[in-house]
């Protein structure tokens, strides 16, 4: 009998949507065979939230990792963590006897997959950040440590430890198919369910926030943290002309980390006071983001050297609202060729502020047709039945 084990040791971020995503195909479409999901104990809530009353739940089985295991697998080195999490997704396979695992955060495994034991059953893994591609900046370190993880990936993939890799960068496939014929290289959607927003829901939350209609909303969404470019955001709104600040609004929703929240908010407190800031430090699940999306004009994507794809490029497609993008790698590369919007060195205050006045001058080009495209390329049942009809 066909057994899929996923393991994921981490369960913030993506990895919850992408479980429930594979959990969700798993239970509608109701394949042949058992769907085992090892990930950590405080994910339980929402696997039983899933499977309850639900068709083919006899056929999905939740196996927590204890949180003291998590934490001896994580805290530690990033070389001494890819043995010791290699070594917990193995241990898992030999106790429940997989046909097939499937890794749904390979890149923290590469290490201890080349040089440790090799697995009891066939291994599938979802790649995040390659950037092994991407032109080196840098100094002698710089051009080392792409080596490094060149040499790694090489042995990996010679070493036949994998079946099939699911890339969420797609510019990286065709060098990936290249390395290494053997293993099945595909693009992966990076998944998003949409919802049927009502008016209601809409006018609610403009109501919550007090947007002003007669000024154009930018949204900043996700985890909130220095990657993310709200620094040179902060920075850019300082150097635009009233006229630019006076036009905008700008809402930062996400969780955030204490001592980053406080650092945000007094750069807030810099930017004159004719700038409509509204944060919103929380975490928003669910149908909650896509309103968020729904009510603003444009989406925020200011990463700072972000490699691969990120998941608020796949939201504003679905929500077909615009992007102010960086200009660095696939991400860029993707805004800029489909016409989503407008790219930039988010690094840049004076960049930032430049997109910015484009916006207000009302002079941001973009094909709707293409967002729409890319939202039905990766939507949430595109990306499980990517993994699951190879497995």
């Amino acid at each position: 009998m066909r057994r899929i084990l996923l393991f994921d040791s981490v369960i913030d971020g993506h990895h919850a949507d992408y479980l429930t995503h594979l959990i969700n195909y798993w239970l509608h479409r109701r394949p042949d065979g058992e769907l085992l999901v090892v990930t950590q104990a405080s994910f339980a809530s929402t696997f039983h939230q899933l499977v309850a009353d639900g068709p083919a739940s006899d056929r999905v089985r939740f196996i927590p990792i204890p949180p003291s295991v998590i934490d001896h697998t994580h805290q530690t080195s990033p070389l001494n963590r890819s043995f010791r999490e290699w070594k917990l997704a193995l241990s898992y396979a030999a106790e429940h006897r997989p046909t097939h695992m499937l890794l749904m955060y390979v890149d923290i495994f590469q290490l201890s997959m080349w040089l440790g034991r090799k697995a009891p059953c066939a291994v599938s893994g979802i790649y995040f950040r390659p950037d092994f591609h991407y032109a080196v900046r840098g100094g002698l370190k710089a051009r080392l440590n792409v080596l490094r993880k060149k040499l790694t990936l090489r042995g990996v993939l010679f070493r036949g430890v994998l079946s099939n890799l699911f890339c969420l960068d797609h510019s990286a496939v065709p060098a990936l198919r290249q390395m290494s014929p053997g293993v099945n290289v595909l693009p992966l959607p990076d998944p998003v369910k949409s919802y049927d927003i009502s008016p209601a829901e809409l006018d609610a939350l403009r109501t919550e926030l007090q947007l002003d209609p007669n000024r154009k909303t930018l949204l900043l969404f996700g985890h909130l943290d220095d990657r993310k470019g709200i620094e040179p955001l902060l920075e850019a709104l300082r150097l635009v002309k009233p006229a630019v600040r006076q036009a905008l609004s700008v809402v930062l929703v996400g969780s955030i980390r204490p001592d980053f929240q406080q650092l945000i908010e007094q750069k807030i407190a810099e930017v004159p006071g004719d700038a409509r800031i509204i944060p919103v430090f929380k975490e928003v699940r669910g149908r909650r983001i896509q309103t968020y999306f729904d009510i603003s004009d444009y989406a925020l994507a200011l990463y700072q050297r972000h490699v691969g794809m990120a998941s608020v490029i796949i939201r504003a497609a679905v929500s077909k609202k615009p992007l102010l993008s960086s200009d660095y790698g696939y991400m860029g590369h993707l805004v800029q060729t489909e016409q989503l919007g407008l790219v930039a060195d988010s690094t840049s205050p004076s960049a930032i502020a430049s997109m910015l006045e484009q916006v207000v001058a009302g002079s941001v080009s973009y094909s709707t047709a293409n967002l729409q495209k890319l939202a039905d390329q990766n939507s949430d049942v595109a990306f499980a039945e990517t993994i699951l009809s190879r497995m």
